[in-house]
């Protein structure tokens, strides 16, 4: 299905070309042309914008800027830029933004994060994570290495209520 429509959709730009060459005073040319200037005017202004972004950069490294301040400049950096840094190991689209380098079946644990186009919502660089050990579960009355619960003392080797065998007095009593 999604082939057929990606099909369909260069035949339809290809007849739109073909117009636009037979007709260039159509409202199709008009239009065409008009998007292809916005996207010049928009590939200016972003270079611009990378350009100064990078002078930012050198001159904070050039002054010995402290790790603050490289962190706010690239914060505002990636607003500007509508960039978003993902960390959420919950997220939705765990499996798409993230390579799993190692997966032990347990617990998500973000290595390095994901990056998203917040205004496209185009991945922009994948992120890593690890699928830690599956935590050992316990049960009541149970020991967390699993395995049933050691036998209670027999009757002559428990301690006294009164804590009679940490004082040494058990054995006297039982002497007398």
């Amino acid at each position: 299905m999604a082939r057929t429509l990606d099909l369909l959709d260069r035949r339809l730009e290809k007849m739109e070309t073909v117009l636009m060459v037979r007709e260039p005073s159509s409202q199709v040319a008009a239009d065409a042309y008009d998007g292809l200037r916005k996207q010049v005017v928009s590939a200016v202004s972003a270079r611009q914008s990378h350009l100064a972004q990078l002078v930012q950069l050198d001159a904070a490294l050039s002054g010995n800027a402290d790790r603050e301040t490289l962190v706010t400049f690239a914060a505002a950096w990636f607003e500007q830029a509508s960039l978003l840094r993902v960390l959420d190991a919950d997220h939705p689209d765990l499996d798409v933004l993230f390579e799993t380098v190692e997966d032990l079946g347990g617990p998500v644990q973000i290595l390095a994060p994901a990056y998203v186009d917040a205004v496209t919502g185009r991945l922009i660089r994948t992120g890593r994570l690890r699928r830690g050990p599956v935590p050992q579960r316990t049960v009541a009355g149970e020991p967390p290495g699993g395995g049933a619960a050691p036998a209670p003392y027999p009757a002559e080797l428990r301690p006294e209520a009164d804590g009679a065998a940490a004082t040494g007095r058990h054995g006297a009593e039982q002497g007398r």
